[in-house]
C-alpha cells in the first residue's frame, strides 16, 4: 500500500458563498507546503468566490498546484465532492483530503492526516472534533453526537466523529457509481460504503472552531437525511 504524501493527495476544497475566507485560506495552506495540491470547487456560488479563486491562479506562482471546477449552479456539497474524487482518480492522484472553505478545518493540520495515514496504513482518516456545550452550538453537539453512535452502533465501528467533513480518502475504496446522494448526507454514505468494503478507519484530533456564521445546514433535515440513509445500509452490519 503506497503511504500518502504531499504529490499523491488531492486537497478538494467545495466552495458556496466564502469569498471573505479564501485568500486566508490560500495563504493558510500554502504555508503547510507549496507542495500542496489544491482543487477548488466552485458549487454555485452568488459573491465574488470563483473571481477571488481565478485572481489568485492566474497571479500566483504556485498556478500549477492550483486548480478549479465550476459547476455552475449550487448542486449540493456532495454532489462537488463527487466530482473532485473523480477529477482526483482521472488525474492519477492515490488519495483526497476533503475540507471546508469557511476556515473551520485548520489547514496546518494537514500533515496530521497524512502522518495518521502512513501510521496506521489507513484507507479513512476522519478528523474528530471534542463535542462540548461551551465551544459547540447546542444543535451540532446533539446532532453529531447522535449521528456519530448510531453509525458506530449500525457498523460496529467506532465513529468518534461521523459529521466531519475534514477527512483523508483512499481512493481505491471509492466508486462514484455507489454514491448516491448529492447533498451534506454524502458524506455518511461513503463512510458507510468505505466501511462495508473493509476500510480501516482511523482518527486525528482537530479543534472546535466556529465563528457565529449562518449555516447552510439545517439540522433537523440533516438528521432526518442521516436516518434515512443509515436505513438503506442497516445490513452492513451482519
Amino acid at each position: 500500500m503506497k503511504e500518502s504524501n504531499f504529490n499523491n493527495t488531492l486537497i478538494i476544497i467545495p466552495i458556496y458563498n466564502c469569498e471573505k475566507h479564501l485568500s486566508e485560506l490560500f495563504s493558510r495552506i500554502k504555508a503547510v507546503s507549496e507542495d500542496c495540491q489544491i482543487l477548488w470547487i466552485n458549487d454555485g456560488s452568488t459573491d465574488n468566490s470563483l473571481i477571488i479563486i481565478k485572481k489568485h491562479q492566474i497571479e500566483d506562482a504556485w498556478v500549477n498546484r492550483m486548480k478549479f471546477i465550476d459547476l455552475g449552479r449550487n448542486r449540493g456539497k456532495g454532489y462537488a465532492l463527487k466530482m473532485g474524487f473523480i477529477q482526483a482518480q482521472r488525474k492519477g492522484f492515490q488519495y483526497v483530503i476533503t475540507m471546508d472553505a469557511d476556515l473551520q478545518h485548520e489547514p496546518a493540520l494537514i500533515p496530521n492526516f497524512i502522518k495518521t495515514q502512513n501510521l496506521f496504513e489507513a484507507n479513512l482518516v476522519i478528523g474528530f472534533r471534542n463535542f462540548n456545550f461551551r465551544n459547540m452550538p447546542f444543535t451540532r453537539v446533539f446532532s453529531n453526537s447522535i449521528t456519530s453512535s448510531i453509525v458506530s452502533h449500525v457498523t460496529d465501528k467506532k465513529i468518534l466523529d461521523s459529521q466531519s467533513g475534514f477527512r483523508l480518502y483512499d481512493l481505491n475504496f471509492f466508486d462514484e457509481k455507489e454514491i448516491k446522494t448529492d447533498r451534506y448526507q454524502m458524506e455518511t454514505e461513503i463512510l458507510l460504503k468505505f466501511i462495508k468494503k473493509g476500510a480501516r478507519i482511523c482518527h486525528t484530533e482537530i479543534p472546535v472552531i466556529y465563528r457565529n456564521e449562518k449555516s447552510h445546514i439545517s439540522h433537523f433535515r440533516d438528521i432526518v437525511n442521516f436516518v434515512k440513509v443509515v436505513g438503506k445500509t442497516v445490513s452492513y452490519k451482519h
